[in-house]
């Protein structure tokens, strides 16, 4: 609503607004969205792959072009009055997330911003930030979801409503799950209960007129199985009239395809009884035709049951009447957590569809190892904490450099949120102290003791400190004097040792001596003296680490910037804390590893490729190798020996910034990847797509979204190369053509 009459303002106005999205299927929707709600001439679109009608009064982009506008090109932004920040609680997203702070701290002065989120919880904290970099931001806060949502927990197949009609927990239910928390208990180390069941749980969903679902299940291999076991017990969740709509849109959808080979891997890929009997998966690992496939159908109310990794509950607009949580913990990349609150928040948010159904449900299945107040702690729990994953980076700061001076860019870094928020952290810690000192000075002015003084019980501590590292000193030393007799002795290794022990043996003992003469011992009061000086020491320990905590925040990233900066001189990036021409050609293109690239550039390595060739070595730069469930290293595939030694001096490059980056302790570029040379070499030669084969563990989705980054990094350095007037445009040119097929063609 409020972004609407955003647009109203500005159609009203004669001026200009941008709508930003993280995603650019998000941003592809909400074009399609405005152009049927605002005519296709009023609304534009410009991603990493596409620039449609750029110059339209509404134009919808990623917020990375936003950004990348701002540094090349604000000339463009003079018309705009309003930008509208979709997903806003991206900003908590790394390592993207600094791509909003820049946008925010950087854009022109006259631009007023919306930002929009349904699942940040202190969004007092980000608008008090915004408000020191635009000026006021007022912020609306509604905890009523248009659609209600209603929780329930599923134990033994059965649901249970997990809140009562008072809001409260539902005690029955809380019961129910201690029991079945304590059978687990005492089951343990033997036949585990049985859990719920995958086809028992969507039939009581279909019992209950809980359909159409999103069952969200965290893994792809799990969303197939799943598709798989329905398949092999023959669910059927459509009527004879559906399965004749599913059929004509898919046969639709299939006319559209006017590439054979893409046509021929899709319908390899889709399972179609499946889909005609409303079942289907859908994750980043489809194919983009199968995923709009399933989308389109979902949205029609044709699947009933889609199998879905969390990647759905991001972006597209996809909502249902129930959403199925089948595990409360889910792989972080590390190790396996339980859900957050943001992140449950996020599932659940698609249950419910906004003027089709009056109540929406979210259903959680019941493990044996989450416990149910876990479950509770977690629903009931306050939104997202949205924390900055701001991190300046080489790119960053050539850009900064080439508009900024040096005091300048390290100034933009103090207002970045992640400075605020440390500055935050720092202030509270700061109050602590104050307390501290407060307790620290009281200790000092209680001290009443006519026989010994305070300075006698710091000299008793300081002894006793140095007696128990003595005490194992000596204890080491004595086992290597007496070694055992089962371990055999070579040579005369006890001398030195046995010196050393008698030597710690008489300061040993002159320190007891000491210690025994010190007038605290005497005193009748030693024991409340010890402990009164045992609080002061603990006060004094939390006073030194909260100072070094507060010395730790304060310009934290101007000091980063200032590491960046002294690696891009010392690569020579930068002369005189200005970019030089190579450092130019760096801050054109927005590639994560853009140094890598622009010294592959400058260093002529990519020089006498053909254009299939470049695509190969530049998708180590443009992707991102999968690392997950990949077993081993499989061996690597160099369609030709140009690009196998290019892919060689690549990595010899990157081993060059890494140790740099070592020695100041500033880790940033990814290592080049190597899954997707072949498959990149292929594509642009123009082979099948059908016949291309992939990587081990990669799915379909997986590789094209790797061509996207690939064309997208392409288009970035032709035009970086045309502004800089280099030779290698030509053949950049022409693999950035070479690459323009099937689905990158479409888009």
């Amino acid at each position: 609503m409020v972004a609407e009459y955003c647009i109203f303002r500005a159609l009203e106005e004669g001026t200009q607004v941008v709508y930003t999205t993280p995603l650019k299927a998000l941003s592809n929707q909400k074009y399609r969205d405005f152009s049927r709600a605002y005519g296709v001439g009023r609304v534009g679109l410009v991603t990493g792959e596409n620039t449609i009608n750029d110059s339209a009064p509404i134009v919808v982009m990623t917020t990375e072009i936003l950004r990348n506008l701002i540094y090349e090109e604000p000339s463009r932004l003079d018309d705009v009055r309003y930008v509208v920040l979709d997903e806003i609680h991206y900003i908590d997203d790394f390592p993207r997330g600094s791509v909003w702070e820049e946008v925010i701290i950087q854009a022109p002065a006259h631009i007023k911003f919306v930002g929009l989120s349904a699942t940040i919880g202190n969004y007092l904290e980000l608008a008090q930030w915004m408000s020191e970099n635009r000026g006021p931001i007022a912020t609306v806060f509604h905890e009523q979801r248009p659609t209600e949502l209603r929780l329930w927990l599923a134990m033994r197949n059965h649901l249970y409503p997990l809140f009562g009609s008072d809001g409260n927990v539902n005690q029955q239910t809380w019961a129910r799950a201690v029991e079945e928390d304590e059978a687990s208990f005492q089951a343990r180390g033997y036949r585990p209960l049985p859990a719920n069941d995958m086809l028992r749980i969507i039939a009581a969903l279909r019992q209950r007129d809980m359909l159409p679902a999103i069952y969200f299940i965290f893994s792809r291999r799990g969303c197939r199985e799943a598709l798989q076991r329905c398949a092999f017990h023959r669910l059927n969740l459509t009527t004879e009239d559906e399965k004749l709509s599913i059929e004509r849109m898919t046969e639709s959808r299939l006319a559209q395809l006017p590439e054979g080979d893409e046509a021929a891997l899709f319908r390899r890929m889709v399972d179609f009884e499946m889909l005609r009997n409303g079942l289907a998966v859908h994750h980043a690992g489809l194919l983009p035709y199968h995923k709009e496939l399933v989308e389109e159908l979902f949205q029609a109310g044709l699947i009933k049951v889609v199998f879905a990794t969390e990647t759905l509950s991001l972006g597209i607009n996809m909502p249902a009447r129930a959403v199925v949580v089948s595990s409360f913990t889910k792989f972080d990349g590390l190790e396996f957590s339980t859900l957050t609150t943001g992140e449950l928040t996020q599932l659940m948010g698609r249950a419910g569809r906004r003027g089709i159904d009056a109540i929406g449900h979210g259903v959680i299945l019941k493990e044996a190892d989450v416990e149910i107040g876990t479950i509770y702690e977690v629903a009931m729990g306050e939104g997202l904490v949205v924390e900055s994953r701001f991190l300046p980076t080489y790119n960053m700061a050539l850009n900064l450099l080439r508009l900024y001076t040096p005091e300048q860019a390290e100034e933009l870094m103090e207002r970045s949120f992640g400075q605020f928020q440390r500055r935050q952290a720092a202030e509270v810690t700061q109050e602590r102290l104050a307390n501290v000192r407060a307790r620290l000075e009281d200790l000092e002015q209680t001290w009443d003791c006519g026989s010994c003084r305070m300075e006698d019980v710091a000299e008793y501590f300081g002894i006793e400190d140095r007696l128990r590292a003595l005490r194992l000193e000596i204890r080491r030393l004595r086992r290597e004097v007496a070694p055992s007799p089962r371990r055999r002795v070579t040579g005369h290794p006890h001398h030195s040792s046995g010196k050393r022990l008698h030597q710690l043996e008489d300061e040993r003992q002159r320190l007891l001596a000491r210690q025994r003469q010190l007038p605290v011992v005497r005193c009748t009061n030693f024991s409340e003296h010890l402990a009164a000086y045992g609080e002061r020491r603990e006060l004094e320990r939390e006073l030194a680490e909260g100072e070094r905590f507060i010395e730790s925040q304060a310009h934290a990233y101007r000091h980063k910037l200032r590491r960046l900066c002294r690696i891009l001189a010392d690569t020579g990036f930068l002369a005189g804390d200005r970019p030089t021409e190579k450092g130019l050609l760096a801050a054109r293109v927005y590639a994560e590893d853009t140094v890598l690239v622009t010294e592959a550039v400058w260093a002529g390595v990519l020089e006498g490729l053909e254009p299939a060739e470049l695509c190969a070595v530049l998708t180590m730069f443009a992707a991102e190798d999968r690392g997950r469930e990949r077993g081993p290293r499989q061996p690597r595939r160099y369609p030709t020996q140009a690009v196998a030694q290019t892919a060689r001096t690549l990595r010899a490059l990157y081993f060059r910034f890494a140790d740099l980056e070592e020695e100041l302790d500033e880790p940033n570029l990814r290592p080049p990847s190597h899954d997707y040379i072949d498959f990149a070499y292929r594509w642009a030669s123009g082979e099948p797509m059908d016949t291309i084969p992939r990587p081990p563990n990669v799915d379909i989705g997986d590789a094209i979204k790797a061509m996207k980054n690939l064309y997208s990094l392409l288009r970035q350095l032709e035009w970086a190369l045309r502004q800089a007037g280099l030779p290698l445009e030509q053949t950049v040119r022409l693999a950035t053509r070479a690459m323009e097929r099937d689905v990158i063609k479409r888009t």
